[in-house]
């Protein structure tokens, strides 16, 4: 893996607008979304049109902002300034998501943090190792074997991404909200299969074919991982009672260990 120094990636107007354009939509994206008392009934057709606008807005800022981070998060560059970039842009969409939450009015159990019995824990839990072992283990392995050099900032960059900027906002959006809407309206595949297309479409357009991923890459990304987690994980918080706990430490772990090996996305 190439690391280059912070000259390699100078400043350039197209980076500065994608920026600007990312924060200007989620700020607009925010202010459409969340003006007024617009509490509604979770499990119900405004909630899920209301969902599907929070993951537009995400899967449009998301857009503008990997546009500029895609070469820290394929690993290819690892510059000081980029990774502090990323810190705060990952920061600041987790934000975005406890702003929906403030928003919306629901309780945090409606989103799935609730309980779950001992057994199903068990079940989603080893549910989700497994999809940490297939798709990430090799990552790991690199870690354990001392194969990559850490340092502070590849370590808070990998933390803040996998925590903030990955796992909590997308099991919120597309798990928590999308799929928590749906409850009692649909079926369990259509609640598991809806959220899991939503998900890898925003996948999709985050990662773009270029200097770290070639076309091959990208369909392989698509539907070799972002659709099959997508549905991996909708049919664990279905199997968890509606709890997303399991999903989300599946998450966090599944993108820690590639981000700090600088080898996301996985590939199978």
């Amino acid at each position: 893996m190439a690391v280059l120094g912070p000259s390699a990636l100078p400043a350039s107007s197209p980076l500065l607008g994608l920026l600007i354009a990312g924060f200007v939509l989620l700020v607009v994206g925010l202010g459409v979304l969340t003006v007024g008392g617009r509490k509604h009934p979770m499990a119900s057709r405004v909630s899920t049109m209301r969902a599907f606008g929070y993951v537009l807005v995400f899967g449009l800022c998301t857009w503008c902002f990997y546009r500029i981070l895609e070469g820290a998060v394929l690993g290819y560059e690892r510059s000081p300034w980029l990774l502090a970039l990323g810190d705060v842009i990952f920061v600041t969409l987790g934000l975005y998501t406890w702003v929906m939450v403030l928003a919306e009015g629901h309780s945090l159990e409606a989103y799935g943090m609730k309980r779950v019995s001992a057994g199903r824990l068990f079940l989603t839990l080893l549910m989700g190792v497994g999809a940490v072992a297939v798709y990430s283990l090799g990552s790991y392995r690199a870690l354990w074997t001392y194969q990559i050099q850490l340092t502070p900032d590849t370590l808070t960059f990998a933390l803040t991404f996998a925590a903030a900027g990955s796992a909590f906002t997308e099991e919120m959006l597309f798990r928590g909200f999308l799929q928590g809407s749906m409850n009692g309206r649909v079926s369990r595949w259509a609640r598991v299969a809806v959220p899991a297309i939503a998900f890898t479409i925003v996948r999709a357009a985050r990662f773009w074919p270029g200097h770290g991923l070639g076309w091959t890459e990208w369909m392989g990304y698509i539907f070799g991982v972002a659709l099959p987690l997508g549905l991996w994980w909708g049919l664990m918080r279905e199997l968890a009672g509606g709890a997303i706990w399991p999903s989300l430490i599946s998450h966090f772990f599944l993108e820690f260990g590639p981000a700090l090996a600088g080898k996301s996305p996985a590939l199978p």
